[in-house]
């Protein structure tokens, strides 16, 4: 909870850095991630094999969100704005370091158990 209000913070900066007010808005795509994670919450099966697709799936979300944040730093930065730039450089990096984490967890021990359910 307090990466996702450090994140609306930071949001909220940029927008006010760019003089423009924001409108949340739903995105189909990230809906799509959520919803398969939780079918493998809900799918009967092997304990192993469900956390590691669970693993796998939040590893796409984090990949997704990873790809619009650099996206939109490297528009940033081509417009000239590097303050906003940097804004969305700290939550790339916080994106960064939970797939960093996510990645470890699977390869230490999820993915391993899986492997011999």
């Amino acid at each position: 909870m307090l990466f996702r209000m450090a994140n609306e913070a930071r949001f909220r900066k940029a927008f006010n850095l760019l003089g423009v007010s924001a409108e949340r808005q739903t995105c189909q795509a990230m809906k799509g991630l959520i919803a398969e994670g939780d079918q493998v919450i809900q799918a009967t099966g092997d304990a192993a094999v469900k956390d590691a697709a669970l693993v796998a799936a939040g590893q796409r979300v984090e990949h997704y969100e990873m790809a619009g944040y650099g996206s939109a730093r490297n528009f940033a930065q081509q417009c000239g704005r590097n303050d906003v730039a940097d804004l969305l450089q700290q939550t790339l990096d916080e994106e960064g370091n939970a797939d960093k984490k996510l990645k470890e967890v699977a390869e230490s021990s999820v993915n391993p158990a899986a492997s011999h359910a």
